[in-house]
């Protein structure tokens, strides 16, 4: 269909926006707007597939069936446009056959929007989140032995790390922070989104089965230490989607997260994952099915009282993540050196993959204050890395050149890596390590380290930790 605006000029059915910013047109089928808040092709939403008119101080909302949409207040010439083109919106929806059942249930939704239940599940997962990272940077690398996820280590009776991996971030520098800022900054926003139409109860119900998901999906994939709250920010994605397929009709337009922008980020995220290494990308996978299955099992019904088998399944997933923090705790403060205790239990465990016993080893052995305990677990963890990969890996090599030096055994350390300088003759950075072993550079002036993907260009920022460019862990 082509037409003209100015045609609508002076009839009250052109809304004049800004700039070079088409106007709002409404004609006798429906609503000519722009797809997001800039500037843009319009596009036709028709009125019987309009669900709900909502208008703040800041937008007017337009939830349609397939997906919903934002006019910003300050794209229009009038401030007071948005009020009335709200007002003819519901004036040509009125003259629908349907008109005033459709009015009626957008006031329905509107009562909904009003009295939003309190966020509890998401604003506990959050202060979960908060409080396990201060006790990693209180207690440092051992807590992120004591509770990540190992697909051996479950198998082996750690069955809780299946609830603490998801709570545990990457530390240290950027990296740390990074990881734990995007994935809280998520959590709030798709959190709220799901929590507001399936309240607290389901809300629970769905972090938890897509935390066990993202875990389980994420280990079965790689077999490597699995970190990070992602999984769960994935299942809520899922769950945002799954309710917006099904229950358009009884979500508030604000309540709704444009569904294009949403499946355009969740695309991006996904060619992201399989590009960089140590993205989880299983696990991230794992946490949106099961995220989608969990609201679909929890949700068929919104905005009224969970059923007593749903308030039952978030009472056994909220006493099993209690359960297992303190399980883990336990495990953590028991006699002995927790890191060390660690490193040797899974030095001797079969099935545990060369860049799993590396990351293990490379994290003991460039902790501040080191034990030698400590340095001697790595460097059982190091050897049996080297030795199954057939001393062919450059950056293993150097793990295990890094432990000998930690326990002052420099003659060893020069020898391994060569050998790493041997494989990969052309990288600064095992040359550097070198200098160091031989006094060269100051012994604990360790050499920055770049990951291939980075090493073409001529500036790193921010740098990037070592243990990240492999596999074996991921966020």
């Amino acid at each position: 269909m082509s037409f003209s605006f100015d045609s609508f000029a002076g009839t009250g059915s052109t809304f004049p926006q800004r700039g070079d910013r088409a106007p709002i047109v409404l004609d006798d089928d429906g609503i000519w707007h722009p797809r997001s808040a800039r500037p843009s092709r319009p596009i036709l939403t028709r009125y019987r597939d309009i669900i709900h008119i909502g208008v703040s101080a800041q937008a007017l909302w337009l939830g349609a069936r397939k997906s919903v949409y934002l006019l910003p207040r300050g794209n229009f010439e009038n401030y007071d446009c948005l009020e009335r083109l709200a007002g003819a919106l519901r004036a040509r929806i009125q003259g629908l056959p349907d008109g005033e059942q459709r009015l009626a249930n957008m006031d329905r939704i509107d009562q909904v929007s009003k009295n939003p239940p309190r966020a509890r599940a998401t604003q506990t997962l959050i202060a979960l989140c908060v409080l396990v990272y201060l006790v990693q940077l209180t207690l440092g690398y051992p807590v992120m032995l004591a509770g990540h996820y190992s697909e051996v280590l479950v198998a082996d009776g750690d069955a809780w790390r299946i609830f603490t991996a998801n709570l545990l971030h990457a530390q240290g520098g950027f990296a740390g922070i990074a990881h734990i800022t995007l994935n809280l900054l998520a959590l709030i926003a798709l959190g709220f989104l799901v929590e507001r139409p399936l309240g607290s109860a389901r809300t629970a119900c769905v972090m938890g089965i897509s935390a066990v998901g993202a875990m389980l999906t994420g280990g079965m994939a790689d077999n490597s230490m699995v970190v990070g709250a992602s999984g769960i920010v994935f299942g809520l994605a899922g769950s945002v989607l799954w309710l917006d397929y099904r229950h358009a009709e009884e979500l508030p337009a604000w309540w709704r997260f444009p569904r294009r922008s949403l499946w355009i980020i969740l695309g991006i995220n996904v060619v992201i994952g399989a590009l960089v290494p140590f993205i989880a990308l299983a696990a991230h996978l794992g946490g949106l099915v099961s995220g989608a299955i969990a609201t679909a099992l929890v949700g068929r019904r919104i905005h009224v009282r969970p059923a007593l088998w749903i308030r039952a399944m978030c009472g056994v997933l909220m006493t099993a993540t209690v359960f297992s923090l303190a399980t883990a705790a336990m495990d953590l403060l028991a006699d002995g050196n927790a890191a060390a205790r660690y490193a040797i239990r899974k030095s001797r465990l079969p099935g545990i993959s060369p860049v799993e016993l590396n990351d293990y080893a490379w994290m003991i052995a460039t902790a501040p204050d080191v034990t030698r305990e400590e340095l001697e677990a790595a460097l059982e963890l190091a050897e049996r890395a080297v030795m199954e990969t057939a001393r062919s890996e450059p950056t293993i090599l150097d793990t295990l050149a890094e432990v000998q030096f930690g326990l002052g055994r420099d003659a060893e350390a020069i020898h391994t890596i060569d050998e790493a300088i041997a494989l990969d003759p052309d990288d600064d950075y095992y040359r550097e390590q070198r200098r160091r072993f031989t006094g060269e550079r100051a012994r604990d002036d360790r050499p920055e380290y770049i990951p291939p993907m980075f090493r073409d260009r001529k500036e790193v920022d921010p740098p990037v930790e070592k243990e990240l460019e492999s596999p074996g862990l991921t966020v």
